[in-house]
């Protein structure tokens, strides 16, 4: 591994330092790829898949945040300009693809592995020349997101249940916080943490992004889908086409938070952050209509669904929404499927980028001959192409939710 990541202090797995100390020596060689496994491509693409959700996550956070402190030592200050400058520049890997060959090693994961390096180092340099009580705070934070994934086996597990401090992003036209929780190529998992007194989703619309929101019992309120709202007291999950107004008003003192499923194939899975227009209405003036109408696109009563595959004998997975419910304009719809996991296991290989929600059961899943315990709350991504293998290791019926972003045009439709 180059200089920068042999001085790092961040915690590392021995695969991780394995795949640093490979494309390294693959640069020093002209980036030649001898050497190289299947398997290590595949851990890359795992590593770079969990780093890339800190674009709006702990790389923009931390932007924030060490702007936010005072510093008066020029050679901290010199510091903390070259650590915002790399943190940019991890910010900006955002719409490049990770990709299903050795470029996923050694362009990828090689940029992601030696600017957080170098980005830890500078941050120690600011933290030596001006040993401020906030400064340290920020780059301990900071290390600590970092090593959640360098010093795991490469199959990262992110949990809805909380908004970790310095890992979020409040979106400004909306003034909600937003948890990133998997993030593949064009579509992402998050978490909208509304910890208000109302628990709201401002109304708003995306012109070239869909969704799907999700919510869990317990609940009361009002979900809003173009100029119609429905009153919910149980679990759901609504299909959003892009340029349809959407949110959530909460009714009562429960907090309600809100998992949701972005996808563009024009503008990334993390779009939801720019492309958002706030559409305001007065509750009063919406059209009242029964959860499951046609004018809320297909929505689902969520439990009941996951009851439903949790009975089911064997091992299967099928959709509960189809992606024509949300493909307009070659933006591509998301598809969420639902699946029972036996102890005897299943198998997935998605075609697609999946994001996986575990929402019922204990199990393990294992990837790149890699493994993981699984719990409910737990999220993770499958790369294209990857193998998954998961089983339920608990005596409750492992369910999982899955989402991938598909185009449903033909041809004929594109041009």
């Amino acid at each position: 591994m180059n200089d920068a990541c042999k001085t790092s202090r961040l915690r590392m797995h021995a695969n991780y330092e394995r795949l640093a100390d490979l494309t390294c020596a693959s640069h020093e060689r002209g980036r030649v790829f001898s050497g190289i496994s299947d398997r290590d491509i595949t851990l890359a693409r795992l590593y770079s898949h969990a780093l890339r959700a800190h674009v709006i996550g702990a790389f923009h956070a931390t932007r924030t945040a060490l702007r936010n402190v005072a510093v008066s030592n020029p050679l901290a200050q010199v510091q903390l300009l070259r650590a915002d400058e790399l943190l940019a520049a991890l910010s900006n890997r955002a719409m490049d693809s990770v990709g299903h060959d050795v470029r996923a090693l050694i362009s990828t994961f090689h940029h992601y592995c030696t600017h957080i390096a170098r980005t830890v180092d500078a941050l120690d340099g600011a933290c030596a020349a001006a040993p401020a009580s906030e400064l340290t705070r920020v780059r301990d934070r900071f290390v600590s997101h970092m090593e959640a994934i360098t010093s795991e086996n490469g199959i990262h597990l992110t949990q809805d249940t909380g908004a970790p401090e310095q890992g979020s992003f409040v979106v400004p036209s909306l003034g909600i916080t937003i948890v990133p929780l998997v993030y593949g190529d064009h579509h992402s998992w998050n978490l909208a943490w509304l910890d208000g007194e109302r628990s709201d989703v401002p109304y708003h619309l995306h012109h070239e992004g869909v969704e799907i929101h999700l919510g869990y019992n317990p609940m009361h309120g009002y979900t809003v889908l173009g100029e119609a709202k429905a009153e919910l007291t149980e679990a759901y999950a609504m299909p959003i086409p892009p340029n349809t107004r959407h949110g959530y008003t909460n009714i009562g003192s429960q907090t309600h938070n809100v998992p949701f499923i972005f996808g563009s194939l024009t503008c990334g899975g993390w779009g939801v952050f720019l492309d958002v227009e706030p559409q305001p209405k007065p509750l009063d003036q919406l059209n009242t209509v029964p959860v499951l109408s046609h004018l809320l696109n297909g929505t689902v009563l969520l439990e009941r669904e996951i009851e439903k595959a949790a009975q089911k004998f064997n091992c299967v997975r099928y959709a509960l929404i189809p992606a024509e419910a949300t493909d307009r304009n070659g933006i591509g719809g998301l598809e969420l499927s639902v699946a029972r996991v036996t102890p005897r296991g299943l198998e997935l290989r998605p075609d697609r980028f999946c994001a996986a929600s575990v929402v019922r059961g204990h199990g393990v899943v294992r990837m790149a001959g890699e493994e993981r315990a699984l719990s409910a709350h737990d999220h993770f991504g499958i790369p294209a192409g990857v193998v998954a293998a998961i089983h339920q290791t608990g005596p409750e019926p492992l369910v999982l939710l899955d989402a991938v972003l598909r185009s449903t045009r033909t041809d004929w439709q594109k041009k």
